[in-house]
């Protein structure tokens, strides 16, 4: 009896922390590990607002998320109707200038309880002009808005080709490579984000293109097998998957049509890692 008793004890005793452990799940937290761009009373009532992005803000395709919450309790607020407005001021000449950029406007996010949306940058910030963020906000408590200034760069190997289509040079294209964000040897996936320019306050969404993809490896001279084109999704995105089979310095060379006329035949991203 008295050798069962110490069995339970130790038993208990190992269990115990497991227990516990189930007790008390690991905080939800899906800002945790990235940029926090701004933090800002929304001035309704006792909701707070955060901004961040997966990486400091850069030319082309940035998610952009937006946390509102009550201060005092912690409760998130999803009833709110969010709006995204870029706006790049620039001085040309001794004359103020501005436009915005294609943007993909946030819709809430069950699982990050949160609005998620994008902003595709189309130039860096310079001494010249700079980039401004307003997120705009409203429900039934009230509406109002908050802006941020944003440094945005160009990155070494660059996010975002602008052009004029081929077929038609009163039509400018954006081609923003979304996804791979993290190229492996393998499989990828390939997401393009793709605009164009009505004005300088208008970046609509291309739809209706067809991409066509070959990767190659100019130090090589050779491609890779099993790459899928690019389809279109809605909303400008075109996702396919194109296949690195080594590590190095790739180009995925690009054809864009739309219908049968061509819009870019010489274009390409590249991708090294």
């Amino acid at each position: 009896m008295k050798t069962n008793t110490i069995i339970l004890v130790l038993l208990l005793a190992i269990l115990a922390p497991s227990c516990q452990n189930d007790d008390d799940p690991i905080p939800f937290e899906p800002f945790k590990d990235i940029v926090k761009i701004m933090s800002s009373p929304t001035g309704l009532e006792a909701y707070k607002m955060e901004v961040y992005m997966n990486e400091d803000p850069f030319v082309g395709f940035n998610y952009v998320y937006v946390d509102i919450y009550d201060s005092i309790s912690g409760e998130k607020a999803s009833d709110w109707e969010v709006t995204y407005a870029p706006l790049m001021t620039m001085m040309m000449d001794g004359n103020i200038m501005k436009h915005t950029c294609p943007v993909e406007q946030p819709i809430y996010d069950t699982k990050l309880k949160a609005f998620s949306g994008a902003s595709v940058f189309i130039m860096p910030t310079t001494d010249m002009g700079n980039w401004a963020f307003e997120i705009k906000y409203k429900n039934t408590h009230g509406e109002g808005s908050v802006t941020v200034e944003l440094t945005v760069v160009e990155k070494s190997e660059p996010a975002l080709l602008s052009f004029l289509s081929e077929s038609n040079p009163d039509m400018k294209y954006f081609v923003a490579l979304i996804n791979p964000a993290t190229p492996d040897v393998g499989v990828n996936e390939f997401e393009l984000g793709i605009y164009t320019k009505e004005s300088m306050m208008s970046f609509p969404a291309a739809n209706g293109l067809t991409v066509t993809i070959e990767p190659e490896m100019p130090s090589m001279n050779h491609g890779s097998p099993d790459n899928v084109n690019p389809t279109g999704m809605g909303n400008g995105r075109y996702k396919g998957s194109v296949n690195f089979t080594m590590t190095g310095l790739w180009h995925v060379n690009m054809i864009i049509k739309e219908g049968t006329n061509m819009v870019a035949s010489d274009k390409y991203f590249v991708i090294e890692f």
